[in-house]
């Protein structure tokens, strides 16, 4: 599977910051806009996920990455009510799983999301098929 194409549509009311976030860490806009729509977040949402972690804003980012992202001053609260916050956060997180995943694309895409591989792998195929629309 390849990455989608790097030049989507832009949806009008996309706030600039998701372009400026997907271009500072290197990610297809594409693959963001996949992101987003399968994570279905929003600003001031926080989900409790079974595990004990909760997951904050648009991009629902996991309460694990908040001790590393305080490091940027972004703190659970601002993860969650801070829409542009949420999406620097995801295109970092993101750009960490890719690298970790020594470059392989889909493999980071999934990790966002799980390590297991069923949880990974249906993320993987959402995330695509949320990226062509």
């Amino acid at each position: 599977m390849d990455t989608p194409p790097v030049e989507p549509v832009i949806p009008p009311d996309l706030p600039a910051c998701v372009v400026t976030a997907a271009q500072r860490y290197h990610i297809p806009l594409r693959a963001m806009l996949g992101v987003l729509r399968t994570e279905g977040g929003a600003v001031g949402q926080r989900v409790g996920n079974t595990n004990g972690t909760d997951d904050h804003g648009p991009f629902q980012i996991n309460t694990v990455w908040v001790q590393e992202l305080e490091a940027f001053g972004y703190t659970a609260e601002v993860l969650t009510n801070n829409y542009c916050a949420s999406a620097m956060a995801s295109a970092y997180i993101l750009r960490h799983e890719i690298n970790q995943a020594d470059g392989d694309f889909w493999k980071g895409i999934g990790n966002y999301h799980s390590r297991t591989p069923r949880h990974h792998d249906r993320y993987v195929r959402k995330v695509y098929k949320n990226s062509m629309r």
